[in-house]
């Protein structure tokens, strides 16, 4: 079959309908109502000649016929990007169209270059440049990167991929918080002792980013009789502990504003606290064949 813009049009839309599980959640990020999305799908499968989905009452699920045409999609938008991306790189200049992606909630850390660097790169190339730029899970993130869905992430990334390198940019740290609802809090407050309130600790309800793979628990140095609850997200983090039923490790820079508000409340800061390595991630090779990826590089690690 020979492919046309609206096959690509489509192809667009179901990826986006998988990833977001369905496509009442793809609404908002195709920025279409269901119906239209739904036409969608159905004039592909009609041009396929395949049922790529189950859609309905009873949720969405995804056909073989509809893996495999995923698969397909993934690797087509992968093929034309890279296409893209050489051709630019023939012009002379490697300027076009370049995708970050960060992590969630680093906008409060001073240390964070994107703001600076967003800047300090539409000033260097002007107008023959576009940006997207798009917040994921670290896993989304790399996945992203090998998809050729991103140029650049900015991450925590505690497992490394060999077809990416990366580069270490700073680091952020953690402390571990409650709220003045908590025990832990009124135990505080009540002038306990170091060894009374790590007693107390042992038994809170904790909750963790699931992508540190358990090693900001096991920096505590002892076994947690409480439950544990992970999350990928950060603001869910912090309303878990506002909530007063859980504490966790929550940035500083992101934790500061909820202190100065008195609403989380370090929890033995000069004894509990850990480090996070931001680190910069990019395919390899890219920052020498693509002039826009080097040089925005260069700046995120510019001071």
């Amino acid at each position: 079959m020979n492919i046309d813009s609206s096959d690509i049009k489509h192809l667009k839309t179901f990826l986006a309908v998988v990833e977001a599980n369905g496509i009442s959640n793809a609404q908002s990020m195709l920025n279409k109502d269901a119906s239209t999305i739904s036409r969608a799908i159905g004039a592909l499968e009609v041009r396929l000649g395949l049922k790529l989905c189950v859609r309905g009452r009873q949720g969405f699920e995804m056909t073989p016929e509809g893996k495999a045409v995923q698969e397909e999609a993934i690797m087509l938008f992968s093929s034309m990007r890279t296409f893209q991306n050489r051709i630019e790189s023939l012009g002379g200049h490697g300027v076009g169209r370049l995708a970050i992606g960060i992590i969630d909630n680093i906008i409060t850390d001073t240390n964070c270059p994107v703001q600076r660097t967003i800047e300090r790169i539409t000033e260097h190339f002007g107008d023959n440049l576009h940006i997207d730029l798009h917040v994921k899970t670290p896993h989304e993130l790399e996945k992203h990167l090998l998809d050729k869905r991103i140029d650049i992430a900015l991450g925590i990334f505690e497992r490394r991929h060999e077809a990416l390198a990366y580069q270490a940019l700073y680091e952020e740290t953690d402390y571990l918080y409650c709220a003045p609802g908590n025990p832990l809090a009124h135990a505080i407050g009540q002038g306990a002792s170091r060894e009374e309130v790590l007693a107390t600790l042992q038994h809170q309800n904790f909750c963790a980013r699931s992508f540190l793979n358990e090693r900001d628990l096991r920096s505590l140095g002892f076994t947690l009789l409480g439950d544990v609850t992970y999350t990928t997200n950060l603001e869910a983090i912090a309303l878990l502990v506002l909530s007063s039923k859980f504490v966790g490790f929550i940035p500083e820079h992101y934790a500061r504003r909820y202190v100065d508000a008195g609403t989380l409340l370090p929890i033995l800061p000069t004894s509990i606290a850990r480090t996070s390595e931001l680190l910069l991630a990019h395919r390899r090779g890219e920052e020498q064949s693509r002039q826009i990826v080097g040089k925005s590089l260069a700046l995120m690690q510019k001071p």
